[in-house]
């Protein structure tokens, strides 16, 4: 198409009824063209040749701006044209039509130029951050809140687009607009036009744009943002915007303030009435309310990780979610299952949580769920199980009654599980079980198969949390047993290496579960333990230890144990002696820790001795 004889109508008019005749013209063209790539075309053509330099010579008559206006919203739709645009001056002769607030159409029009050449054009950001565009902006949509006069409803969702090209990315830009109140502004728009649907999708997204942010976080706690989006998802509107605005809400519940401040709404409520779509003779089964009730359950969970909504939200076990939580778990539906072993681990973080959850019969609930079941879905619930019950393990009162409900059986059914993250709760399972437990300890480590396997798990590579927890299991079987036959099976099993490995562990309590196992295990079976301790290097472990400035000292008062423990087997007791390790032991003796002192002198005595006895 030949726009030549457009333009030469444009730059020929003298008078505004020719002008605004002229520019009509060009928006035809571009009204006529359905295809993006030619309104691309034709916009770069229409710059090429001067388009923006005729657009600013009538831009000076009032009557014309906004068919200007217009015809630069069109023409910015082309990312290559907003640079010239802001080049040429438009950017302040827009921002003076939006602060003279005289009249809708030109607003509408100048708000839909500046939203188009901001998109993603930090040019022409800057430049109307320059001419305090900003306040400008926020003026105006503060002075649409409640006008009835036609058209604004549609500056409204314009005005708003504007906000969010402005601002979106642009953390300079986004500060000026939280400090101007901009969160309390459009939580405004999001109550006061709940029943316009454009309107309200653009305050979401402008919403979503501004409290992407670390900086939206104290204007957020400050505002009435976050009330008017629970209230919104009540209206019709907000229904059919519930993906974004949970969305948004599980952004912003990434702070533990947010999730104190909506757990005290009645967010929660709404969140799982939702949950129960599927519940029921009326459950309602499509991909749509799949993924709202998904977000839903995330949301709710994501809410009882914080410390104070977790305690709100259980309100003594009356709070609604608990109660829900425990109907999920006997449901036959794996996602509600999956949030009701969620909503349990998270609850089961105090003593008294613990205990009250026991009470209410949750252990057979939990362990419902571990029975066997595929897919990818399962072993997420299975990860989810394992994690509650390993919380409700931890309580010492709560022990007994575990192991009593048969949970030591019900998780060992798990161990041929490909899933390494199952495996790994699994041990932590297994482990707070036998803390304190002395024939549940003694039952697990006389099962031989499983011991093979938890030495095989020690060395795992690629899962270190599967690895550093089944070398800790093993050390608290020795422990809590303190049984020879639990002993010797680790050693037929080969531990002794990863036991020994653990005491250089880079995590303090770990060095001190794997002195403690090796000390118990070398002065009750020493005679079967010295090859394979010796084999371990042992010796280079103790020496290490002991030389360590950094070494801390109750690690060396524990180490000191080990070696006097050791002397008494003749095939350790040698080459200990023509190691470095005595005259490092003497060394200690003055110390500065008075503990290691002790311990060391105590040594020395056995050193002396020449007298060994294997055991």
């Amino acid at each position: 198409m030949d726009i030549s004889p457009m333009l030469e109508c444009l730059r020929a008019a003298n008078c505004k009824t020719d002008k605004v005749k002229a520019i009509n013209s060009i928006l035809d063209v571009f009204e006529g063209t359905q295809k993006e790539e030619e309104t691309d075309d034709i916009a770069e053509r229409l710059t090429s040749e001067g388009i923006l330099d005729d657009l600013i010579n009538v831009s000076g008559d009032e009557d014309t701006l906004a068919s200007v206006g217009q015809l630069l919203a069109e023409l910015a739709k082309n990312e290559s044209v907003r640079v010239p645009c802001v080049e040429k001056g438009f950017i302040p002769i827009l921002l003076k039509v939006l602060e003279r607030q005289d009249d809708i159409d030109r607003m509408t029009q100048a708000c839909r130029a500046l939203g188009n050449i901001c998109f993603d054009n930090d040019i022409g950001r800057a430049k109307v951050d320059e001419d305090d565009g900003i306040s400008i902006l926020l003026t105006l949509l503060n002075s649409l809140l409640g006008n009835t006069k036609s058209g604004t409803d549609k500056l409204r969702t314009i005005a708003c687009g504007f906000l969010l090209n402005l601002t979106n990315s642009n953390e300079t830009l986004q500060k000026k607009a939280l400090e101007e109140d901009a969160l309390n502004l459009i939580a405004k728009y999001l109550k006061n036009y709940e029943t316009d649907e454009r309107l309200c999708n653009m305050v979401l997204l402008t919403i979503a744009s501004l409290t992407d942010s670390e900086m939206c976080k104290e204007k957020l706690f400050a505002s009435n943002l976050c009330q008017s989006m629970v209230d919104f998802l009540q209206t019709p509107t907000g229904e059919d915007q519930y993906e974004s605005v949970l969305d948004i809400l599980i952004t912003l519940s990434e702070w533990d303030e947010v999730k104190d401040l909506l757990a005290q709404t009645d967010l929660c409520k709404q969140l799982i009435k939702m949950a129960q779509v599927t519940l029921g003779e009326n459950a309602e089964y499509s991909e749509d309310n799949q993924q709202k009730v998904k977000m839903s359950s995330d949301l709710l969970i994501l809410l009882l990780t914080g410390e104070k909504s977790m305690e709100i939200l259980f309100d003594g076990g009356k709070g609604e979610i608990f109660s829900e939580s425990m109907t999920w778990l006997d449901s036959d539906e794996q996602h509600l299952q999956l949030c009701g072993a969620l909503a349990v681990g998270n609850f089961a973080r105090s003593d008294e949580h613990c205990q009250f959850l026991v009470e209410q019969g949750v252990i057979k609930r939990l362990l419902r769920l571990l029975k066997p079941v595929y897919g990818e879905q399962k072993c997420t619930l299975e990860h989810a199980s394992l994690s509650a019950l390993r919380n409700l393990a931890i309580p010492a009162g709560n022990k007994a009654s575990l192991i009593k409900e048969g949970v030591i059986d019900a998780v060992l059914v798990l161990v041929d599980s490909e899933m390494l993250a199952v495996i790994f709760k699994m041990l932590g399972v297994l482990r707070m079980l036998v803390d304190g437990q002395d024939d549940a300890a003694v039952k697990l480590g006389q099962h031989r198969e499983f011991v093979t396997r938890l030495v095989e798990w020690s060395a795992c590579e690629e899962h270190p949390g599967v690895k550093g927890e089944a070398t800790r299991l093993m050390a608290w079987l020795v422990k809590n047993s303190r049984a020879e036959d639990v002993m010797r099976n680790i050693i037929r099993a080969d531990g002794i290496p990863f036991l020994v490995a653990m005491a250089t562990s880079e995590h303090i309590v770990m060095q001190n579960e794997s002195l403690v196992a090796l000390t118990l295990i070398a002065s009750t079976v020493l005679a079967d333990a010295a090859l394979p301790l010796k084999e371990a290097d042992i010796l280079d472990t103790i020496t290490q230890l002991l030389k360590a400035d950094e070494t801390l000292p109750e690690i060396k008062c524990n180490t000191l144990t080990l070696t006097r423990t050791i002397c008494s087997s003749e095939a350790l007791r040698e080459d200990l002696l023509s190691s470095s390790i005595p005259d490092v032991i003497r060394q200690l003796t003055e110390h500065d820790d008075e503990k290691v002192k002790i311990a060391a002198k105590s040594v020395i005595p056995v050193l002396e001795d020449t007298q060994p006895v294997d055991r």
